[in-house]
């Protein structure tokens, strides 16, 4: 594939989904049970997905860096995403007791801020890191 902020646009669509869906159906496989009542046909994990994958493509289509910055900025911080995502998943899958939509309206919002800061902190780290700047 092209390397072009249309790829990478594909590629996170892609990621998150597969992350939120992923994550769920290894849940089920491993503990027996999803993090959310109804499992894969619950419409709140194309929800989370969705709104998950804001911050990514926001930050894809505002931004002026070139290509190469942009593609580290978002892969890193998807990097950084699913592993807080599994993590956070497994945590309160083990931990819960039962289910409820109190929880799953919680994971609508804490998820997507949480792309948001993963996206924002890394955009200002890549901009003062001195790495960054000797690496281009």
């Amino acid at each position: 594939m092209k390397r072009s902020r249309s790829s990478l646009f594909i590629l996170c669509i892609v990621g998150i989904f597969l992350t939120v869906y992923g994550a769920a159906v290894i849940l089920r496989l491993i503990f027996g049970d999803f993090l959310l009542v109804g499992g894969l046909t619950n419409p709140n994990y194309s929800l989370l997905a969705l709104l998950c994958l804001v911050p990514f493509l926001f930050y894809l289509l505002v931004s002026r860096n070139d290509f190469e910055k942009v593609s580290e900025v978002i892969l890193t911080s998807g990097l950084f995403f699913i592993l807080l995502f599994v993590y956070t998943n497994f945590i309160l899958v083990l931990a819960l007791t039962e289910n409820s939509s109190a929880i799953a309206i919680r994971l609508l919002i804490i998820f997507p801020i949480v792309a948001l800061l993963l996206v924002t902190i890394l955009h200002f780290f890549q901009s003062e890191n001195s790495w960054w700047k000797e690496k281009n």
